[in-house]
């Protein structure tokens, strides 16, 4: 989803009543009213798979980096 009121793109994790809870692959958290938000479009889709994609290789290169300090 689309949260207009911060100009950015997350999953929706929870509804609270009016209420969501949206989140991002980096792991942040925000909560926007429901009214606030929109399916994403394509570009914002492809934004928020990049994302997740850049997230997963920064953890595996950190784990990688513990394993053979």
């Amino acid at each position: 989803m689309f949260d207009n009121s911060s100009q950015m793109v997350g999953v929706v994790q929870e509804r609270r009543g009016p209420m969501l809870i949206l989140i991002r692959p980096s792991g942040l958290r925000w909560q926007t009213r429901a009214i606030s938000v929109r399916p994403v479009n394509d570009r914002e889709r492809i934004q928020l798979a990049a994302l997740a994609r850049h997230h997963q290789q920064a953890r595996t290169l950190a784990k990688l980096r513990r394993a053979h300090p």
